[in-house]
């Protein structure tokens, strides 16, 4: 056999050599709801493994101060609005008188100065006050607007389709901020593979790059995955780059927290230590 043959036979196995690479599977996006205002759970309209929709009401708290607290900042919102429109009645007077004194003072003797200085400054101070019931007027609506906001909150929905993995709340429980999640909601239609590849891998590192992997949980069959974050940071403890892959799962088949097995191409310089 020539030598550039028997060179090239042993150069194929080595080429097509891979090394596995232990992964875990991740879901895609994991979300923990919590209440943003206080309330008592009315209504669950979920649970463990339901499956929802970007938007769904999960869960509706019923808070009857806050009822209450919109009702008032309405009712003085209103009040400062009827004092708003009495003072712009009260300037257009104001200024009226002081323009028909104006008027009438341009002929001498007619009409006082003093009486137009005055009439003057009654109308000065009446548009002061129609611009301070202003101020007041667009403070209460911001008020009110802001606790029709906070109403909002009392409807927890989802903010993405997925799946609800674990379930805190029962009706008649009081929920607030502070008394952790109500649920857990992880997206599973689309999965983050992520892979530490060792310092001597690093090199076979490229975004775009579809690999092989298995799962366990599914002996005999290989899935594909996608390179799509690399960190370009080295895990000082393990000598390990964490990167991520994005995987499809519009079946559900894999499932997040997976432990699955890659193959991972190895780099010439990887293969020749190897040796």
């Amino acid at each position: 056999m020539k030598l550039s043959s028997l060179l090239l036979c042993l150069a194929l196995p080595l080429a097509a050599q891979s090394v596995r690479l232990p992964c875990e599977l991740a879901p895609y996006q994991r979300v923990s709801l919590m209440a943003r205002v206080p309330g008592i759970v009315e209504t669950v309209n979920v649970d463990r493994g339901s499956a929802v929709r970007a938007g769904d009401a999960l869960i509706v708290l019923h808070a009857p101060e806050m009822q209450a607290r919109i009702a008032e900042a309405e009712a003085k919102a209103s009040a400062i609005e009827a004092q708003r429109v009495e003072a712009e009645a009260r300037l257009i007077g104001a200024e009226s008188r002081y323009e028909r004194l104006k008027s009438a003072g341009a002929t001498p003797g007619v009409v006082a100065e003093l009486d137009i200085i005055l009439a003057e400054k009654e109308r000065d101070a009446a548009k002061m006050l129609v611009s301070a019931f202003e101020r007041s007027a667009n403070a209460a609506r911001a008020q009110t607007a802001a606790l029709r906001q906070m109403e909002a909150y009392l409807r927890i929905a989802a903010p993405f389709d997925g799946i609800i993995t674990a379930r805190h709340a029962h009706p008649g429980a009081l929920a607030a901020p502070d008394s952790g999640a109500l649920l857990e909601l992880e997206q599973v239609s689309r999965l983050r593979l992520v892979l530490p590849v060792p310092e001597a891998e690093l090199a076979g590192i490229r975004a775009g790059r579809k690999l092989n992997f298995k799962v366990p949980a599914h002996p005999g069959r290989t899935f594909t995955a996608t390179i799509a974050r690399i960190p370009r940071s080295l895990d000082a403890a393990t000598r390990t780059m964490p990167i991520e892959l994005d995987v499809p799962n519009p079946t559900g088949t894999l499932a997040p927290g997976m432990y699955c097995e890659i193959d991972w191409p190895q780099t010439a310089a990887a293969q020749s230590g190897a040796r």
